[in-house]
């Protein structure tokens, strides 16, 4: 009875070892369909996610995929995310690429220099990546230290993680620069914070050093640094215009009560506004030499501005702007 028993279950597993390896090669002449992205979620069973790959049309049989599972992989190797799939996809590739991480989907986030915390974490929630509101408030503490670049992110990536991404990526490309090339009586701090102005300032790049020198020179001075970008910080998000960085400041919002108004508090505010860009953070550091402009003020266009050493040349140059 032993050996007839003993028998049947050779028999069995070489016919389930037959049929997969029929199946595997038959398998490889089947066409590939369209990409899909297949969401494999915490905890989920072999079984279920057999059932998911074949209700999007990934897989052909429910059955074959966990006998190749069962004899060939293991469901502790499906790991739980996003992936670039293909429909019609032979059973055991899909196995091996979900269990290698070989087929991990990325989701490409690009975050743009002068944007605030906010901001990137609105573009991570777009994409998937991780919740709105938890990115902001974890990283209250690192404005002006997520540096802006193209990132490929998971979808559903713990928020923590995503920042830790980000600094990281300031430490490798900015703190370098900083170690190497340092002025005096700023900190690391006091540099990213004056980048971050001179970022939402410059809208033609050229002149980022030019508004960088103004800055330093009313620091230098003890005035007042009344710079518009740091109200608009304050001020956060505005309804009325569904955006942050309110335009057309009054006189109202420039005596808007914030640590961060430069045109309430002297020196500079308590943190960055936003990341800064390498050419802002170079432009604090390498300002324009010998220039002792204290004003400036938009052109028209405004792309270019005016830059002015006395408050009565600037007064005069907002009027022929303005046409008064």
């Amino acid at each position: 009875m032993k050996k007839k028993h003993k028998l049947v279950i050779s028999i069995c597993a070489a016919a389930v070892i037959a049929a997969v390896f029929v199946y595997g090669v038959k398998s490889y002449y089947f066409s590939e369909g369209p990409a899909v992205v297949f969401q494999i979620k915490d905890g989920a069973t072999g079984a279920q996610v057999a059932r998911d790959l074949k209700a999007q049309g990934i897989i052909k049989s429910e059955f074959l995929f966990k006998l190749f599972l069962k004899f060939f992989g293991n469901s502790k190797k499906l790991k739980s995310g996003s992936f670039d799939l293909y429909l019609n996809t032979p059973a055991e590739q899909v196995i091996a690429c979900i269990s290698n991480g070989a087929c991990l989907h990325l989701e490409k986030v690009t975050v743009i220099e002068g944007w605030r915390a906010e901001e990137i974490a609105m573009a991570l929630e777009d994409k998937g990546v991780c919740d709105n509101m938890d990115f902001t408030e974890l990283s209250k503490n690192k404005e002006g230290y997520l540096y802006p670049s193209t990132y490929l992110l998971q979808r559903g990536m713990p928020p923590q993680k995503v920042i830790d991404t980000m600094t990281g990526e300031f430490d490798k490309r900015v703190r370098p620069l900083l170690k190497t090339e340092f002025m005096q009586n700023l900190s690391e701090h006091d540099v990213i914070t004056l980048a971050s102005i001179v970022e939402r300032e410059a809208v033609n790049p050229q002149e980022r050093p030019l508004i960088a020198a103004v800055y330093l020179n009313r620091l230098k001075k003890g005035q007042k640094l009344e710079a518009d970008p740091t109200v608009q910080y304050s001020l956060g998000y505005t309804g009325r215009e569904n955006r942050f960085w309110k335009r057309g400041l009054t006189l109202k919002d420039l005596k808007f009560d914030s640590p961060y108004n430069t045109y309430v508090y002297s020196g500079l505010p308590p943190g960055p506004i936003c990341s800064p860009s390498m050419e802002s953070i170079y432009a604090v550091l390498h300002p324009e030499q010998d220039f002792d402009a204290l004003y400036f003020v938009a052109e028209k266009d405004g792309t270019n501005h005016v830059f002015s050493r006395t408050f009565k040349e600037h007064e005069a140059n907002i009027r022929r702007i303005r046409g008064n």
